[in-house]
């Protein structure tokens, strides 16, 4: 729990300090959905995953609102916290990268659709919004895993 704590600040102060400095062309990572991912992979009920998705992202639309609509980040996090700890450990320990890079970007296309629904169908803004936050999440999310070693820590959580 102390873990989840320190991951939970961390990875808020991330995105509320830096998220702005590191946009490229308005495009941010989304930390606390990686955060989401990497912390329900480690818990197996998936009924507390959904719960710490859906509060994490109201508190997230609380402190980092920015105009688009509310509740946005709740279903995300939410829909992505239930599937994150639906995945049985053993298929995690083999496949690790794979599954929080199939989350992200499942996290990313929900977000976006709902943030650039008016452009879904009649313009390209909506895919490439999606396709740049996605690959810029990923990027951060590589970096955050070798850096940190959070897959080491994430899979000895789990047993």
């Amino acid at each position: 729990m102390k873990d989840y704590v320190k991951y939970l600040i961390i990875s808020i102060l991330l995105q509320l300090l830096f998220s702005e400095l590191i946009s490229i062309n308005g495009v941010q990572p989304n930390i606390l959905l990686l955060f989401i991912i990497f912390s329900s992979l480690s818990i197996s009920n998936a009924t507390l995953s959904t719960l710490l998705g859906f509060s994490l992202g109201f508190v997230g639309e609380l402190i980092f609102y920015s105009g688009t609509i509310f509740g946005i980040s709740s279903l995300t996090f939410s829909v992505v916290g239930f599937f994150a700890s639906k995945v049985s450990n053993n298929f995690v320990y083999r496949n690790f990268d794979f599954y929080w890079i199939i989350f992200s970007i499942l996290g990313i296309f929900i977000f976006s659709f709902f943030k650039y629904e008016f452009y879904v169908f009649s313009n390209l803004k909506f895919i490439l919004g999606a396709i740049y936050m996605a690959m810029y999440t990923i990027f951060v999310g590589f970096i955050l895993v070798r850096l940190l070693s959070l897959k080491n820590e994430i899979l000895n959580a789990q047993n």
